[in-house]
């Protein structure tokens, strides 16, 4: 029997693919990072506004820090975005496909 790669699939006795826990394992990976990527951030995003209100608390007077941690809040958000669009446009572009 051959799978969608058009490789062979080996069968197990209860009918199920062998290959078909590998895929779970590779899906519940992808999950895991971009649960992680996406917590962390969440985790930047949380540090520049901290950083953010003790300066204006005057509890920090390193402007320098406060300025780094929210641009690199800004840029790992903008990259998430970017990131996001280019999932939709790859899903959208499979939708169009004709099978």
């Amino acid at each position: 029997m051959r799978g969608i790669t058009g490789l062979p699939v080996q069968s197990t006795a209860d009918g199920l693919n062998r290959s078909g826990k590998q895929e779970t394992d590779k899906a519940a990976g992808f999950k895991d990072m971009l649960k992680n990527a996406i917590s962390e951030v969440n985790h930047l995003q949380k540090d520049g506004e901290q950083k953010t209100l003790e300066l204006a608390m005057g509890k920090s007077t390193d402007l320098h820090d406060v300025v780094i941690a929210t641009e690199k809040a800004n840029m790992a958000l903008q990259l998430t975005l970017e990131i996001r669009n280019k999932m939709v446009e790859a899903y959208q572009e499979i939708m169009r496909m004709q099978v």
